[in-house]
């Protein structure tokens, strides 16, 4: 029995070694090929180095994913040609030792600073003056991020799941003029059943240690926007805009009034205006 032991085992040790050196065969060939030779020299050229996320006390901003060769994606595509072409390189990025994934212990006051997204967040207490900017986002084919209270989502969610539709975000402005452990879920699950989007942030415009626990333990993060355009909207976009903006807007009449000047300023300023879970990404944008 021990005999027949040793030889099975024996022959499983000469298969492994014999599926070991084929792949260094086949390492080997690889690296002498023309194609790969010329892979791996230009290879640190399209190095980019990641951007760390900034952590300033209580307060967070994200990073920017860095960028190099996909060698051996770049190989299997280039050898179906049989030849080197730089155009034909294939990229993967690079995270950062420091991000934003599940820094839900601290506020972010800023989108992407690398980028030239920025977002309109709308603050909805009341149906009011919802469907007049709405309409106007659908005018100007820009998508936009409401935080939406829980009671104003029960009584309105074909309109809500319409804004959805159209590419807005909708997130949690808790229930009936407060963030409550006890209606936070709820108001999440509403949300989530009318968009098919998972929920993702809480609103504050100053520092709120209760709502940062709260928020922190059912894995969301708080926002404080860096552009409170709550009054004279336009006139506070155009001193305050930068890339990364998160631009708060009340859903009242002023706002309505000023709304399609602010986005044409936006775009003519170059910046894209986006939801603010785009504004936030740390992924970089690349030609893939």
């Amino acid at each position: 029995m021990l005999k027949k032991y040793c030889s099975y085992l024996g022959i499983f040790v000469l298969v492994c070694f014999s599926f070991y050196y084929t792949d260094l065969a086949v390492d080997v060939v690889k690296k002498n090929d023309p194609i790969m030779q010329s892979i791996m020299k230009v290879e640190d050229s399209y190095y980019i180095e990641p951007i760390m996320a900034s952590i300033n006390s209580d307060y967070i901003t994200p990073g920017y994913n860095g960028l190099k060769v996909n060698v051996d994606a770049s190989y299997k595509k280039m050898k179906k040609y049989n030849k080197f072409s730089e155009d034909m390189l294939v990229f993967e990025e690079v995270v950062p030792d420091s991000t934003l994934i599940k820094r839900y212990d601290k506020y972010i006051v800023n989108g992407n600073l690398y980028k030239s997204d920025v977002s309109l967040v709308f603050k909805v207490n009341d149906i009011s003056y919802l469907d007049a900017i709405y309409n106007i986002l659908l005018e100007k084919r820009v998508s936009a991020t409401f935080f939406v209270d829980g009671k104003v989502i029960e009584n309105n969610m074909d309109l809500i799941s319409d804004m959805a539709h159209d590419g807005n975000q909708i997130e949690n402005f808790g229930y009936d003029g407060a963030y409550r452990e006890d209606m936070l879920v709820w108001t999440n699950n509403m949300i989530e059943t009318l968009t098919k989007n998972d929920t993702k942030y809480c609103y504050s415009e100053y520092n709120n240690s209760n709502l940062l626990e709260l928020c922190s333990k059912n894995k969301m993060y708080v926002v404080k926007p860096n552009v409170l355009a709550l009054n004279y909207p336009f006139s506070k976009v155009k001193k305050y805009l930068d890339n990364g903006s998160i631009i708060a807007l009340d859903a009242n009449s002023e706002t309505v009034k000023e709304l399609p000047a602010i986005i044409s300023y936006i775009n003519q300023k170059g910046y894209n205006l986006t939801t603010l879970a785009t504004t936030l990404s740390e992924a970089r944008v690349y030609d893939k």
